[in-house]
């Protein structure tokens, strides 16, 4: 039997992107006769109660006190330690989601390699974030016996751009990340001030290759020329690199129509997701794109951008619209929310696609790679 330790910092504390990749992908894992998985996390003196980012998760979970993630990652060119010396078992393979292996691991490895954001659009990535990605791609890649990532979009993109062979790189796509549970929605409702009127969602950090700028351009041209009812509501975190965004929010004509709301439960996700009109996603690049399968599930019909992998995840159960426009974008949303026939064919259709893709599946896959790496010769 062969040990794989499965790097789970990304799932500690508030999920998004590769944190709810990490979580819904190792919580669906299953060992067998021939592999066993354990966890690595940092944390540092036992300072933070992880349970609760932990739970579900179904395989041992070590944690190594002796540093924060943060300064060790900041070190770990400096300091004569092996990754694999902290933490108490030995792994045959060792598996990382975010991109960078660190130096000096024992045994095989596979990293995830998400998306070529930080080649293709550079200006959009945090710059430490990027820094760190620039400092330890090609070593990471080297280093790693196989590269997986979530779409076929992005294994060309990687094939492509870090000149790989292509038997290299596999895909494990990624799915919905769907509860059963949904909040009570009119207490949402009256918490987030949007009581009464209809609305066009859109769910994820606020960053500039989610492309929000144009996104409150299009709204403003909805209210101003369509003369629409709606209020635009943004849920998710905010992220960096906001200026330009906060800038244009503080501009718009219609201010007062859009509703910022945080970081919120998946619970109020949930039913935003439920209740809104239409969801807007106009992502100039996206490695997959886990919210618009998240809109289809809850049967609201999906704006995307004709860009990236999002034609990949949507199929035909979207309305695709050139991401570079706002009237582009406006005009999408319009059709959509203007149409009702088109509306429920979206939502028909948006089932069925939502059922293409499961975490049951990609756990599956996963574990077949896992296989073929550690039994490799």
């Amino acid at each position: 039997m062969k040990t794989v330790a499965l790097e789970l910092q990304p799932c500690c504390g508030n999920r998004s992107g590769v944190g709810i990749y990490t979580y819904e992908l190792v919580s669906h894992l299953k060992g067998d006769s021939d592999i066993s998985f354990c966890g690595n996390i940092f944390n540092f003196l036992g300072r933070n109660d992880n349970s609760d980012s932990l739970k579900n998760i179904e395989f041992p979970i070590n944690e190594s006190r002796l540093f924060p993630y943060g300064v060790y990652r900041r070190v770990w060119n400096c300091i004569p330690i092996s990754y694999s010396s902290l933490f108490p078992m030995q792994a045959d393979l060792s598996v990382f989601f975010n991109y960078i292996v660190p130096p000096r691991i024992k045994g095989k490895v596979i990293t995830m390699v998400h998306d070529m954001t930080y080649l293709r659009f550079p200006e959009t990535v945090d710059k430490k974030n990027l820094r760190r990605i620039e400092e330890g791609i090609r070593y990471s890649v080297e280093r790693s016996s196989r590269i997986i990532t979530a779409s076929e979009f992005s294994r060309r993109e990687i094939i492509e751009l870090l000149d790989l062979p292509a038997e290299k790189v596999s895909v494990v796509n990624a799915a919905a990340n769907i509860s059963s549970s949904l909040a009570h929605f009119d207490a949402v409702a009256k918490k987030f001030g949007i009581e009464g009127s209809p609305y066009i969602l859109y769910v994820g950090n606020i960053e500039p290759r989610k492309n929000l700028v144009r996104l409150l351009k299009a709204f403003a041209l909805l209210k101003e020329k369509y003369l629409i009812p709606h209020k635009l509501v943004m849920v998710g975190a905010s992220g960096w690199n906001n200026a330009n965004f906060y800038k244009e929010l503080e501009n718009n004509k219609f201010r007062d129509d859009i509703v910022l709301t945080g970081y919120v439960s998946s619970d109020e996700k949930n039913a935003f997701y439920q209740n809104a009109e239409v969801f807007a996603f106009p992502s100039i690049y996206e490695g997959f794109g886990i919210p618009p399968l998240e809109a289809m599930h809850w049967r609201c019909p999906v704006v995307a951008a004709n860009a990236a992998s999002l034609p990949e995840v949507c199929g035909e159960a979207a309305e695709l619209v050139d991401p570079f426009g706002e009237e582009a974008i406006a005009e999408g949303i319009l059709k959509v929310i203007s149409d009702i026939d088109l509306a429920n064919e979206l939502r028909k259709r948006g089932v069925a696609q939502v059922d293409r893709f499961n975490w049951e599946k990609a756990a599956d896959c996963f574990c077949t790679i896992c296989k073929e790496v550690a039994f490799e010769q």
